[in-house]
Parts: C-alpha cells; sequence; structure tokens
C-alpha cells in the first residue's frame, strides 16, 4: 500500500502545483480545497478523455469519422484544461477558471451526443458530471445554474431523437455496450473520486476549525503577555478546587500577589521594563509552585495562586514566604539593575472561610495589610491579632 500511495501523493502534489503555483499544504482554508478538488476534477476529465479518444480506439474498432470525432475530443478537452489552469495559476480566479472548463467539457460532451448516437452516446450520462463539479469546486448557484443547463441539453438531445433526426453513429453496434459500460465506469469513478475529496476537504476545515476554536478558547482564558491564566479561567478553576477541598477535608491556599511601587517602575524605566518584569514574575511564580497549583493573572501587577491538597497551614505559610523571596530576586533590565518587592495576603480554605467571596475578601486585606505593614506576607488568620509576620521565613531562604 505504501508503494502505491506516494507516488500517487507526489503526482498529486505536483500536478497542483503546475496548474496553481502552489503547495498543496500551503493553506489550510476553504479555498485552498476547493481550487485542489477543481484541479484534481481537471486531472480526472484528462485522464476520462484519454481513456475515450486514445485507449478505446486500440481496443475497439470505430469508423474514421469516429477517430476524427476522438480527435477533436481529446484537443478540446486539452485546451480547456489548459486555458482554465493557466487563469488559475496567474489570475487565482478559481471560478472563472471553473466556468471555462465546464463550458468547454459541456460543449465538447454535447458535440459528440451528435456524432456518438445521440442518446445513446457514451457521454450523454456524463454531461451529470458538469454540475456536480459545480458544485464541489463552485457554490449551490453555480450547481443550480449547470443543472438546468445538462438538463435543457438532455431535453434536447431526447426531442431531437424523437422528432427522426439523424445522429450519426460512429460507434460499431458489436461495441456499444463495451462504449457503454466505459461511459458508467468513468462515471462512477468520478462520483466516488468527487466524494473522497469533498469528504478530505470537510474533514480537513474542521480540523482547522477545531484547532482555530481550541486557540480562541486559549486566548480567552490565558493573558497575552504573561501567558497566564486570566482572571476568567481562575473564577472556574477556584470554584471546583473549593469543592474538591470540601468533599475531601483537604486545605486550599489562595495567595493574592501585588508588587509594590509597580507603577512608578512604568513611569521610570517605561512601559516595556514594566512588561518585561511581570513576565519575569509570572515565570518566578511558576518555577516556585507544583504542576497542579494555579498561577493567574488577575490584571495590572496583581497575581493569585490556589494551593490545593496541602497538608498543612505551616506549609501554605512557607510557600508563600519562598514566592516572595523567588519574586523579590533583582532583574536585569537595560543594562540596569530593577529592584522591587511583592506583597503577600494569604487565606485558607476552610480555616478562613469556606465560601468563595469569603476568602478573597480576607486574602486582599491580608495582602494590604503586608504592604502597609511593610512585610512581605500576612496571613488573614493573624489580621485581627495585629501581630506582626516576621519579613522573612526562618527557613528555607533562597
Amino acid at each position: 500500500m505504501y508503494s502505491l500511495t506516494v507516488p500517487f501523493r507526489k503526482a498529486r502534489n505536483w500536478w497542483f502545483h503546475l496548474c496553481t503555483g502552489r503547495s498543496v499544504y500551503e493553506r489550510a482554508d476553504e479555498e485552498n480545497y476547493r481550487q485542489r478538488i477543481l484541479v484534481m476534477t481537471s486531472c480526472f476529465w484528462l485522464l476520462t478523455v484519454i481513456l475515450f479518444a486514445v485507449v478505446i480506439p486500440l481496443f475497439m474498432d470505430i469508423t474514421p469519422q469516429g477517430k476524427i470525432a476522438a480527435n477533436v475530443l481529446f484537443v478540446a478537452s486539452i485546451l480547456g484544461v489548459l486555458i482554465s489552469m493557466l487563469l488559475l495559476r496567474l489570475r487565482g480566479d478559481r471560478i472563472a477558471a471553473l466556468n471555462i472548463m465546464l463550458l468547454i467539457y459541456t460543449g465538447a460532451f454535447t458535440t459528440a451526443c451528435f456524432v456518438f448516437g445521440g442518446t445513446g452516446s457514451p457521454t450523454y450520462p456524463l454531461l451529470v458530471l458538469a454540475p456536480a463539479m459545480a458544485a464541489i469546486a463552485g457554490s449551490v448557484t453555480l450547481c443550480a445554474s449547470w443543472g438546468l443547463l445538462v438538463i435543457a441539453i438532455w431535453i434536447c438531445v431526447l426531442q431531437a431523437e424523437r422528432q427522426g433526426f439523424q445522429f450519426t453513429q460512429i460507434i460499431l453496434p458489436e461495441n456499444h455496450s463495451m462504449a457503454m459500460m466505459m461511459a458508467y465506469t468513468a462515471m462512477a469513478i468520478s462520483v466516488v473520486s468527487v466524494i473522497i475529496i469533498y469528504a478530505e476537504m470537510n474533514k480537513a476545515l474542521r480540523t482547522s476549525l477545531q484547532a482555530s476554536n481550541s486557540e480562541l478558547e486559549h486566548l480567552s482564558s490565558h493573558d497575552q503577555l504573561t501567558r497566564l491564566p486570566n482572571r476568567r479561567f481562575y473564577d472556574e478553576r477556584i470554584a471546583l478546587a473549593l469543592q474538591r477541598a470540601s468533599e475531601q477535608d483537604g486545605l486550599t491556599g489562595l495567595l493574592f500577589m501585588d508588587l509594590n511601587e509597580f507603577k512608578s517602575i512604568n513611569d521610570t524605566y517605561g512601559h516595556g521594563a514594566g512588561d518585561k518584569l511581570l513576565i519575569a514574575v509570572a515565570q518566578r511564580v511558576q518555577n516556585c509552585l507544583r504542576e497542579t497549583d494555579l498561577v493567574a493573572r488577575l490584571g495590572g501587577d496583581e497575581f493569585v495562586a490556589v494551593l490545593e491538597d496541602v497538608k498543612s497551614a505551616d506549609e501554605i505559610t512557607r510557600l508563600a514566604h519562598k514566592l516572595s523571596q523567588a519574586i523579590e530576586q533583582p532583574l536585569y533590565v537595560r543594562q540596569q539593575i530593577l529592584k522591587f518587592s511583592c506583597s503577600i495576603g494569604v487565606a485558607i480554605f476552610p480555616i478562613d472561610g469556606r465560601q468563595l467571596h469569603e476568602l478573597e475578601e480576607k486574602a486582599d486585606k491580608a495582602m494590604y495589610l503586608a504592604k502597609k505593614r511593610g512585610i512581605p506576607v500576612a496571613l488573614a488568620s493573624l489580621e485581627s491579632t495585629n501581630t506582626p509576620m516576621p519579613a522573612r521565613a526562618p527557613t528555607n531562604r533562597i
């Protein structure tokens, strides 16, 4: 199977590049796939005409007039494909290229009906491929237009036959059944080919749409600067975290973090330096916490961390001090050392409350308490005692 599919794909890609000047995989959009369908149907048309005009006379006796008609059909088909593919490559106008190809296609096959025996001509049923190609490579309106034209041609040929018009019959009677069998086989192959190509196009477009939706979902739930989850993602995750903690009788730490004097840093060093600072802080917080912990940017210089499945309140306190020390490491921006600090407020579920709004309010108050006292970390549970927290944890120094 591999030995057969690889040459076929290479030939397909070469033909597409020849007709359009572009790669098959250049753009995964609807226009690209419809152009691919147009190119592949033009290839199928050429192969069909070659079969009828070149191969069949080698195995089937036809009259001299039949040979002339076959050669004319062959030349007309090559001319139609050449003009339409040149138009597609040079102007990129798929609709115009499709209409020109279908015009020559229907004209050649309608003419062939008059020299191959009217409704008994092998090309008579093949006219149905015109609206089929218009539907797949064009549009519904185009399909309807070409469908009406083909129906009109069928009716005209049928009426002419009923009125006694003498069609030229250049296929010998003993070969007529074989010719019709080849025509219906070609039509069946073309229909199946169009269905396969259309299914491939739909699959690729669905994959592209899913990727676009995933990207949009990520953009809507993550901060573009720091690549951290944003407030929307945090709101969804924190509710689940508290629910799990309640069901498992566990502890969950909620850490509100705010950079001190961030506005003055922006004013002094510029917003570019402020952005680099926010990115560095986001990376430092992520590096300090576990993969299962949530770190989000709420906006501006405000960050939040949700610590799930912790064993004790002391562990949350140690992690808060570890975060503070990691965040406050100096940052080199534009060959200058940028020094800054961070205030962290800690609230613990269920020690400081069981409702989300209660925990957020206490964590926020603790953060402003730390900022007011000039200390890195403040616990919501100790706010009422007015007991100052140590500026640094006694252990786990960085």
